[in-house]
């Protein structure tokens, strides 16, 4: 795990969590393919934003995150590891 500060929509963050991988990915160097985003936004979907724009995966928690959600959100991310490893030969 890594801890990187992209909260806001200050300086060259917007309300669209696409600026805000932008510049984890340029800060960290994690590809975006290995990123696990859980958002509890309850008015949006960015999960599915930022999924189609860099293929992060992502997880909806929209009443805050729950121990069953963060498991489910494991879980999907190993299945698209495992399924990029497969498609990889």
């Amino acid at each position: 795990m890594v801890q990187f500060a992209q909260i806001g929509r200050t300086g060259k963050l917007s309300s669209r969590k696409t600026t805000h991988f932008k510049l984890l990915h340029e800060e960290s160097g994690v590809p975006y393919n290995e990123m696990l985003f859980f958002d509890d936004c309850n008015w949006g979907d960015h999960v599915g934003d930022v999924g189609n724009v860099y293929g992060v995966i992502g997880y909806r928690t929209p009443y805050g995150l729950q121990l069953s959600e963060f498991y489910d959100g494991l879980a999907s991310y190993n299945k698209a590891a495992k399924d990029r490893e497969w498609a990889a030969g």
